[in-house]
């Protein structure tokens, strides 16, 4: 009954492209919860920022006369190396601390929560976060201190390292805070500059004057920048330049009415071209709509109106040629002429207004562009006042500084070029150090892709329906004798009314299909029965069994459908609802065989209807029972269709398989596990030879082209076309 399976052949590059297609849907949602669920961890770890000011140690030979311990002895890597300690010092960080009033900060106060912390953790070893490195020093700080805690969690937040063997120090500092990071990085090397000015004594007096020097020029610097904002203030202001908020307002509504003349000028321009061409050939136009209100056109519409009337009426009197026929056509072309003049006229008066219409275009677009020239004027004056007044505030600021240092100098301080200067100042980030959303997505996205494949693996490892015909020959050895496409239900007629209605679609085609390879002569000339079951209940036997007594009645074979299933019996849903004996009462003698048949009226078939009660079915399906009512009904038919229950479900078509000749397995597309149908067969010896074939029931055509072979799909594919659904 079974063949060995056929070698399973190499999967090729395009069949992989097919299962990866047909599990495009599992990808899809297996990478979008890798992403979504990367970004929502991503989202709970709280953003920190990383702001790096870059110090440069050199010796101060900046002016003559001064002397440097550095500027003595040649800078080396431990001297470097030592100043990395300094501005990891306790010290250094406790005066940044209480300079710039970090005891309230939020950040330096407490650590964070737990659920934090240990995310902040997670994505700082995997989305390579900077780590601050080993502190020198020990906290030694006294435990009554409260700013011994803020050291020690701002030292955890500072990172400063020699790069590489130069005499370059990076000074970084993490904080949640953009500002907040930049601003105590620049903080740090600031006061690490500052501490090496107090180290310096030498130079006091030299310095001091060079400092008031530069503040004197600084002075002068500010003084000129602010006389220079002063008058271009004034010249602004005498200028009037408070009408460029006015310009802006006047440029838009100029904007509008340039928009608005431009629809209206081609509105009219697409009208008087709609006009020229109905007027050129010969079609009525409506006066109102197109060419405005003109009682003369109208009043020559009606009198050409009346004439046509006339002109009807005289020819149901009169001939072609009558007199009255050829005044009445001759009345017409004069109309119709004078209807065109006036129509003529009409259309150049509205060329005129065509021309108004350009006219105010061009006008709106000359006051558009010298307004905008005017409102890009008063654009250029606010930029140069605006850095007029940054240049204003930078040496305003320049000149604070250098007073405060002249103050201090005063109180006894001495002033001193320090030995390191910063050559790149801290700037906000504009993005976070960690989470790295990129990175983070994009390891998402290359773990999500390997779990889809493998998802993708494991899910045709567990396909164990059947996708395509041959499954059917592989898994149980049988020709597949047809693949019933699915049908819509919604607002169609049922399978079996298809097949009569659509007689030339492919669902009719292929039940035809099995059809021809049932109708095989007997041997003594009489008709044939044959026995449609399935595996397991819901594969559609019921249905196909309808289907192929409807259409082998339509086509001229005396055909009856019984149905032997006597648990659920569904044939006499085709015949009406209200009840009626059937097999069982027959089988039983209660009725004759005459007054249980039914006819169906659309096509000729011929049914005997199930029972709606049970009696012993393994008595009546036996020989003695059913056999005999087959052998009666094969000399009055030529085509005899046995609807029985399914075979893992009871022993009926067991017993039905040796009374008849042929049987088709009905097999449901991508629902009847392999497994089940092979042990379905296996189960039932008595239909061994009798096999006709299996018919895959309800495919969906969209669906299964995506398991079919690339040959198959392209003979399909060129197939179609025979059919006309």
């Amino acid at each position: 009954m079974t063949a060995p399976p056929s070698p399973r052949r190499d999967l090729s590059l395009l069949e992989l492209f097919f299962v990866l297609r047909r599990r495009a849907g599992l990808i899809a949602a297996i990478l979008a919860i890798g992403c979504g669920a990367s970004l929502a961890a991503t989202s709970l770890v709280p953003p920190i920022y990383v702001a790096r000011a870059l110090l440069l140690i050199e010796p101060d030979r900046g002016r003559p006369g001064e002397t440097s311990g550095l500027g003595q002895a040649l800078v080396d890597g431990a001297f470097v190396d030592s100043q990395v300690q300094i501005l990891t010092s306790r010290s250094l960080a406790r005066d940044i601390v209480l300079n710039l009033r970090l005891m309230e900060d939020p950040e330096l106060r407490g650590p964070p929560p737990a659920p934090a912390r240990l995310l902040t953790s997670l994505w700082e070893r995997i989305a390579g976060a900077p780590e601050a490195g080993a502190r020198p020093e020990a906290a030694e700080e006294s435990v009554d201190d409260p700013v011994a805690g803020l050291v020690d969690r701002f030292l955890e937040r500072l990172e400063v390292a020699r790069q590489g063997r130069t005499h370059a120090i990076a000074v970084s500092f993490r904080a949640s805070d953009p500002d907040k990071a930049a601003r105590i990085a620049n903080a740090v090397a600031e006061h690490y500059l500052l501490a090496q000015l107090a180290t310096k004594i030498d130079g006091a007096q030299q310095s001091a004057a060079w400092l008031a020097e530069r503040l004197a020029a600084a002075k002068a610097r500010h003084e000129a920048d602010l006389a220079a904002l002063a008058e271009f203030r004034e010249r602004r202001s005498a200028a009037g330049a408070e009408r460029g908020g006015r310009d802006g307002e006047r440029l838009a509504q100029l904007e509008r009415e340039l928009v608005a003349a431009g629809l209206e000028r081609e509105a009219k321009e697409a009208r008087i071209a709609r006009l020229k061409e109905q007027i050129r050939r010969g079609e009525a136009v409506a006066p109102a709509e197109d060419l405005g209100a003109s009682t003369l056109l109208q009043h020559l519409a009606a009198l050409k109106a009346q004439s046509l009337r006339r002109e009807a009426e005289l020819k149901a009197e009169y001939g072609d040629r009558h007199p009255r026929i050829v005044d009445v056509r001759r009345e017409l072309a004069e109309l119709q002429a004078r209807i065109e003049a006036e129509q003529t006229a009409l259309l150049r008066e509205q060329e005129g207004l065509l021309q108004v219409a350009r006219a105010k275009e061009q006008a709106l677009r000359r006051e558009l562009e010298r307004v905008a020239a005017r409102a890009a004027e008063q654009e250029r004056t606010e930029q140069e006042l605006r850095a007029l007044e940054q240049r204003a505030e930078i040496s305003r600021r320049l000149y604070e500084s250098y007073l405060g240092q002249v103050e201090r100098t005063a109180q006894g301080e001495v002033v001193q070029r320090p030995d390191a200067r910063i050559i790149s100042e801290a700037v906000p980030p504009s993005a976070p150090a960690f989470p790295r959303p990129r990175l983070v997505l994009s390891v998402a996205l290359t773990v999500s892709l390997i779990v889809a494949l493998v998802a993708v693996y494991l899910a045709e490892l567990a396909e164990k329906g059947f996708r395509t015909a041959e499954d059917v020959r592989e898994a149980l050895g049988l020709a597949p004798l047809a693949v019933l496409p699915h049908l819509p239900r919604r607002g169609k007629p049922a399978p079996e009314a298809w097949v009569v209605e659509r007689p030339d679609g492919r669902f009719a085609e292929a039940v035809r299909g099995i059809l021809a390879s049932l109708q095989s002569p007997s041997t003594d000339g009489t008709g044939r029965i044959v026995l449609v079951t399935s595996a397991l209940p819901g594969e559609g036997k019921t249905t196909l069994a309808m289907c192929l007594g409807r259409l082998a009645a339509a086509e001229g074979l005396r055909t009856l459908l019984i149905d032997a299933d006597l648990r659920r019996p569904r044939v006499r849903e085709l015949l009406g609802p209200e009840p009626r004996p059937g097999l069982v009462e027959v089988l039983r003698g209660e009725c004759t065989l005459e007054k249980v048949l039914q006819l169906d009226p659309a096509t000729g078939l011929v049914v005997l209807p199930g029972s709606q009660r049970l009696a012993q079915p393994t008595r009546l399906l036996g020989p003695e029972g059913l056999g005999r009512l087959l052998a009666a009904c094969r000399t009055r038919f030529d085509l005899v269709l046995v609807d029985t229950a399914p075979l893992r479900a009871v022993a009926d078509a067991r017993l039905i398989a040796p009374l008849v000749d042929r049987a088709v397995l009905v097999l449901r597309w991508g629902t009847t596990a392999r497994e089940l149908a092979a042990q379905a067969l296996a189960d039932a010896p008595e239909l061994a030879g009798k096999l006709a074939g299996a018919v895959l029931n309800r495919v969906d055509l969209r669906k299964a082209a995506l398991w079919e072979r690339p040959g198959s799909r392209a003979a399909r594919l060129a197939l179609a076309g025979y059919y006309r659904d």
